[in-house]
Formats: C-alpha cells, sequence, structure tokens
C-alpha cells in the first residue's frame, strides 16, 4: 500500500465527536506505518547539552521531528472546531490526552452497549446456526473495537 493512500484514511475520517474509537485505530495504523506511534508512548529525550554526543543529538531532533508530523496527522485528521481548540498543543501526546478525556467515555457506552447485547443475543429457532454464529462474531469484533479485550477465557 502506498504511503499516501495509507494517510488518506485520516482525511476520509476525520475526527467528530461521534467517531473517536475509529479515529484512534486508523491514526494508531498510520502513525505505525509511519514510524512515529512512539511520540504517542516516549516521553521527549532531554534536550542536548552543548557537549552531547551527536545520537543524543540525534535521538532528540527525531524525536522533535517525529512529534511534529505526529501532531500535524492529529490535526489535519479533526474538525474545524477540535483544530481550533488544540492548535496551542505543541506534544502530540498532550492532544491525546485531551481528546482521550474529551471523547473516552463513549468508547465505555459503546463497549458497554455491545457486550450487553452480545451476552442478550440469542438463537432464533428455526433460523440457520451460520447466521447466529455471524451475528456473534460481529458483536464480538465491535466489542474489540470498543477496547474490550475477549480471549478463551473470557
Amino acid at each position: 500500500m502506498a504511503q499516501g493512500s495509507l494517510s488518506s484514511i485520516l482525511n476520509q475520517n476525520k475526527l467528530t465527536e461521534n467517531n473517536f474509537t475509529d479515529w484512534k485505530r486508523n491514526l494508531l495504523i498510520v502513525l505505525s506505518f509511519e514510524k512515529y506511534k512512539y511520540v504517542l508512548e516516549k516521553d521527549c529525550s532531554p534536550v542536548p547539552k552543548e557537549n552531547a554526543s551527536s545520537e543524543e543529538s540525534m535521538a532528540f531532533d527525531n524525536w522533535v521531528n517525529s512529534n511534529e508530523i505526529t501532531r500535524c496527522y492529529m490535526m489535519a485528521s479533526m474538525n474545524s472546531v477540535l483544530q481550533k481548540q488544540h492548535e496551542g498543543y505543541l506534544n502530540a501526546r498532550d492532544i491525546m490526552h485531551n481528546v482521550e478525556d474529551m471523547f473516552g467515555g463513549q468508547s465505555v457506552l459503546a463497549r458497554q452497549a455491545t457486550v450487553r447485547n452480545l451476552m442478550n443475543y440469542k438463537h432464533k429457532s428455526g433460523t440457520p446456526i451460520k447466521d447466529h454464529i455471524l451475528t456473534v462474531i460481529e458483536y464480538l469484533a465491535e466489542a474489540q473495537s470498543h477496547g474490550s479485550e475477549i480471549d478463551v477465557d473470557t
């Protein structure tokens, strides 16, 4: 897949008030591919001193550059109201924390509703078991997309 076509996912699915989980998943896919996801997980290296090694200076410069690119991806993939709200943020991780604070509760509610639907779903007598299994798989996939951990013990 070409680099430009992957980042186009963000242009087609801009963050609004209702799609945080999908937006975050798409953003993390792009950032993983571009090798910038680490700026959301790792603090910036300290500002190198004048006598710092070239490795220390390069690590700092790489983080600053990656942070700016990540920040631009995030800002470009938000609606204009959210862009305006976050334009003063210099750190991509701070933007993510703020957006998670604003919209993260949506994932919890969606996850609860999906798990409730899954738990209450029953096979209808006279219908093919294949249809029932496919619906259960859809509920499981949706629950996972909202952050539920589904494994053999669940």
